[in-house]
């Protein structure tokens, strides 16, 4: 597994109404682990993708680029990408 994080940096209103408006088109079994914080100066947006390989695809994708403007989410003022080690949800580690 492996876990991105995207710093959106704006007024975190504004920011939040986007994210809304985005997860609102994404399948919520799509989720399967991820975060939204809201920070003082923004987004801090915490997804996990199956593998690297399908990090990559999905977030350099057209359709969700296209997505995340749609709905108001401009570019990330930056992004990473790590393995995870552990994860845990609903008080049970998941894999």
């Amino acid at each position: 597994m492996h876990a991105s994080i995207w710093q959106f940096r704006g007024d975190p209103d504004a920011l939040t109404s986007a994210y809304e408006s985005m997860v609102a088109e994404i399948p919520s079994e799509n989720m399967r682990l991820h975060l939204c914080l809201r920070t003082d100066d923004g987004l801090l947006m915490i997804d996990t993708c199956p593998s690297q390989e399908v990090f990559a695809a999905f977030a350099g994708s057209e359709a969700f680029r296209s997505l995340r403007e749609a709905c108001g989410l401009p570019e990330p003022d930056s992004l990473e990408d790590h393995p995870v080690y552990a994860a845990f949800a609903g008080g049970q580690r998941v894999s």
